[in-house]
């Protein structure tokens, strides 16, 4: 109700009460008053009612009708807003009031909604519906409005034009003097320039002073030069094709796959990045980059700096690929989470010649984002100001909530797949209308020209410069030496570059047994012992008793006597994995609950001094995206130890895709390295076809050029020093550790102290002692569990003749090791035994290293096995039972030929 001005208000307020309760209570002249002012409130509410109701339609629904496809004139048009729409046609122009961008506004519907309209269905549409934190979708409404809603200033205009000039110029140039060679280029994706760039302009004002990014084959190589200022004669030198490795070591890759390091001016400081290289096996490289942005960040945080993760996809790959679920999981979970990555989708709207219709079943390719509470920006490509406007607003985002964004940058492939390719074949409709389109940096020149027609001015001059630029380094290309800094520089410089032989040298790992003591008795220690699981109490005072005794260390013990002597030296480790925490044998318990109050300690912090850190975290079910994740986190510090450990072993083959691309082959391709763990359980025990191997063949295929380490070791001991090792070493190799199941329980498995002390280290081969070489008719070269039921049963027979030696390493291969103990029994024959298929385990490898000619063992080696299957194992525990035994006595019968007929199910 309006007050009348001055006099006793409270009078009026006592009858507008009464009327409130009886309308005939107050004089009919005022009640007339009283029923005007009612009906003028109503009225505002309804049409303030209205306007929020319509404001929040645009809100929820522009995104649908947006311009945002540069190849469609028109969207259809949500139903939900056309519906309001008609209704506001029977409003009159009345006001409502609303908070909308910088100020609170008084509008008529009309104006609310051609406001609305041309905010949210602009070109760039807001699709955060989905978020189910009503403070974040309020953010977004409050910094889309604001950006959206006012003019762009004369920066955004010359940056985004002055990077599509750029882009444009790049291209032109590589196409002109390539017109034969692939290079994946932009053309009509050249806004992606100007998102990075404006992303790029604008972090280090928010506190950002590294970025890691992941990215693709789509405008790599313009990626390159105009972003991150790669030299154009290094460039055209890499697309000629020439060799500059300078290492014979060195495969080198293609030019659209390498990575670049270094930084860049900004506004607010220096922006250190990271471009790492990447495969043609689609959205590898994304865990990749987390991971690394993941250990960047922790360093940063340490210095008062933050990194930024950029995550770059194509639309087909994105939508495609099972690997987008994963990496959009883990990027929200505390013990993955890289702050929040930007996820630029550029969308060709094509997978080579597949159609979206054929690609996914999803309205946007960038849909799986609403499953994990990740908004989108929908952006249209041919308006280089939309999306540069979007990269601020995706930055603004990230650096307040440190959540994941997805910018679905909707654009085409003015050419085909690659410049080689015919689209035409398979899209001509598509093609035709790409064929009549403008171009990007056309369109962007008429949009700019009648604001600033200088800044066009300014662009071209810009552009006419590089293209000289370009010249320059295509004149200087056939001599150019580069000196650019390496991907990983700092520490890593002082990690040595080795062979098999440089591997093979022994590391002393071992350290005083006062030493190991008090570190051992203090990770043994519990807080509160009489709270926790009466299990895991016992499990920590026979861990503490067997340190006390200095004998009858377990494998779990010799472990963690691993990680605990690393952070006593101020160094870091990181463990994570399915069930990893606790172990999948129940053999770990690296993390103790309290039983009464649910607290979680771990008894291995009392081992940190300096900077030391332990980071044991539980993994999702994934093994591809946590892998990569892993692998990238191994990247950043030469000086940690970090591990990726699969439930069982055969659960590599759900990251085989990491191991091929990255971890064997990284160091040859790209000279990059890494010291990274991957532990997988493996033995025959007869639990079947699954949960029984680690296909130990399928990693010996892919060693070559000392590019790994394969170790099955068969004591605690043994596991202690190659853990450290990883760290000790003057290298740096990722290490497949083949670890063991039955064995954490095997009473004979068990070393002392000794073995870990002073001036020890890890023991490629180990034989039984005391073995006279005249008596001895046979070598029995073996490798994990089955050493210890074939060193039982020749110790139980009393058979001196055989000897037993252990192959703990299979690569690097110990052939000189193994040449000097055989050479000790010239007379003896030697086998191979093993409990895999003949087809399997290590043999193929040992086959062939001891078949090379500079092996130095001048004696054929026969094999015992199982006959060549096609699964690791059987599902009968009562063949599997028979035929180790089997194994075992044809491995002790001396003096006959152990190449017995094939049978079924029958070791041969």
């Amino acid at each position: 109700m309006t007050l009348p001005i001055g006099g006793d208000n409270s009078f009026y307020l006592d009858l507008y009460a009464r009327y409130l309760k009886d309308r005939h209570s107050v004089p009919s002249d005022w009640a007339l008053v009283f029923d005007i002012e009612e009906a003028d409130a109503r009225s505002d509410a309804a049409s303030q009612g209205f306007g929020e109701q319509l404001l929040a339609a645009y809100r929820r629904f522009g995104h649908v009708e947006a311009k945002i496809d540069p190849l469609k004139a028109h969207t259809a048009p949500a139903p939900e807003l056309q519906r309001l729409r008609a209704a506001s046609e029977d409003i009159s122009e009345e006001i409502v009031e609303l908070e909308f961008a910088e100020q609170r506004r008084r509008l008529t519907i009309q104006e609310l909604d051609r406001l609305s309209r041309s905010v949210y269905c602009g070109t760039i549409g807001l699709d955060v519906d989905h978020l189910r934190s009503e403070a974040q979708r309020s953010w977004w409404y409050a910094a889309f409005e604001r950006e959206l809603s006012r003019e762009p200033e004369r920066l955004l205009y010359a940056g985004s034009l002055e990077s599509v000039v750029l882009a444009d110029e790049f291209e032109s140039f590589m196409r002109t003097k390539y017109p034969t060679k692939k290079r994946f280029g932009c053309e009509g994706a050249e806004s992606l320039i100007v998102f990075l760039r404006e992303v790029f302009r604008t972090a280090p004002g928010t506190g950002v002073g590294n970025v890691i990014v992941g990215g693709m084959h789509r405008g790599r190589l313009a990626t390159l030069a105009t972003a991150f200022g790669k030299s154009p004669a290094t460039m055209v030198a890499e697309i000629m094709g020439r060799d500059l490795a300078g290492d014979a070591r060195m495969t080198g890759d293609v030019p659209y796959h390498l990575g670049y390091a270094g930084s860049l001016s900004a506004e607010g400081g220096e922006l250190a990045f990271q471009l790492l290289p990447h495969p043609s096996h689609l959205l590898v490289v994304a865990p990749v980059a987390l991971g690394l942005a993941r250990a960047a960040s922790e360093t940063a945080a340490l210095a008062g700096e933050q990194t930024l993760c950029m995550l770059l996809h194509t639309d087909a790959a994105f939508a495609g690929q099972g690997l987008t679920s994963e990496i959009m999981q883990i990027g929200g979970l505390e013990g993955y989470s890289a702050g929040g990555a930007i996820h630029l989708v550029v969308n060709n709207q094509i997978g080579f010649t597949t159609l979206p219709s054929e690609g996914r079943s999803s309205h946007y390719c960038t849909d799986i984002g609403k499953a994990v509470d990740v908004p989108t920006l929908h952006v249209n490509g041919d308006d280089p100001i939309a999306v540069a406007r979007a990269g601020r607003l995706a930055l603004a985002w990230n650096r307040t909530y440190r959540k994941d964004i997805l910018i679905d940058l909707i654009c085409y492939r003015r050419h085909g797949h690659n410049e080689l390719d015919e689209p035409r074949f398979t899209q001509p409709e598509m093609w035709q209308e790409i064929d009549g389109r403008p171009s990007v940096r056309r369109l962007i020149t008429d949009a700019v020209r009648p604001h600033s027609p200088e800044l066009v001015e300014d662009a071209n001059a810009v552009g006419r410069a590089y293209k000289e630029k370009l010249e320059e380094g295509f004149e200087a290309a056939t001599d150019v030496i580069p000196n650019e800094r390496p991907f990983q520089s700092g520490e890593w410089e002082g990690i040595a570059s080795v062979d098999e032989r440089g591997m093979l040298e022994p590391v002393v790992t071992g350290l005083g047994a006062d030493r190991l003591k008090q570190i051992g008795r203090a990770i043994s220690t519990l807080e509160n012992p009489e709270t926790v699981h009466p299990k895991v109490r016992k499990f920590y005072e026979q861990r503490a008793d067997t340190i006390r005794a200095g004998v009858g260390i377990n494998f779990a013990t010799a472990e963690a006597l691993a990680f605990a002597t690393i952070i006593a030296d101020g160094k870091k480790v990181r463990m994570s994995g399915q069930d990893a925490v606790r172990g999948t044998f129940t053999q770990r318990h690296l993390k103790v609950h309290d039983m009464q109050t649910g607290a979680v300690s771990v008894p291995l912090e009392s081992a940190v001094t300096g900077d030391g850190r332990v980071t044991f975290v539980n993994s999702p079910l994934s093994e591809y995206g946590v892998l990569g994740f892993e692998y990238g986190y191994s990247l950043h510090d030469p000086h940690q130890l970090n591990i990726w450990e699969a439930q069982f072993g055969d659960f590599l083959n759900g990251a085989q895709i990491v191991v091929d691309q990255y971890i064997v082959s990284a160091e040859s391709k790209w000279g990059i390295k890494s010291g990274l763990v991957i532990m997988l359980p493996h033995g025959l025990e007869g639990q079947g076809p699954d949960h029984s191997s680690s296909r130990i063949e399928r990693i010996a295929q892919l060693c070559a050029n000392g590019n790994i380490v394969l170790v099955q070791p068969s004591t605690p001991a043994n596991l202690f020093h190659v853990l450290r090792r990883q760290v000790q070493a003057p290298w740096r190799k990722p290490l497949f550790l083949i670890t063991p199941k039955s064995l954490l329980r095997n009473r004979a498995a068990v070393s002392g102290l000794s073995e870990m002390g002073a001036g020890t280290c890890f023991e490629p081969v180990l034989e039984a002692a005391g073995d006279a070489s005249d008596t001895v008719k046979r070598i029995v070269l073996c490798s994990g569990k089955v050493f210890y039921d074939i060193e039982s049963a020749r110790r139980d027979g009393g058979r001196d003749d055989v000897h037993v030696v252990r192959l703990e390493q299979i690569y690097p291969f110990p052939a000189r090791q193994l040449a000097d103990i055989v050479a000790r029994f010239p007379s003896a024959e030697c086998v191979w035994l093993q409990e895999e298929p003949e087809n399997q385990g290590a043999w193929p490898m040992v086959r062939d290293m001891l078949g090379r000619h500079d092996s130095g063992l001048a004696r054929p080696v026969r094999v015992i096995a199982r006959p060549p299957l096609p699964v690791s194992a059987g599902g009968s525990i009562e063949r599997h039972e028979r035929e180790h035994a089997e194994l075992i006595e044809r491995a002790l019968a001396t003096g006959v030929c152990s190449q017995t007929p094939k049978r079924s199910g029958a070791a041969r």
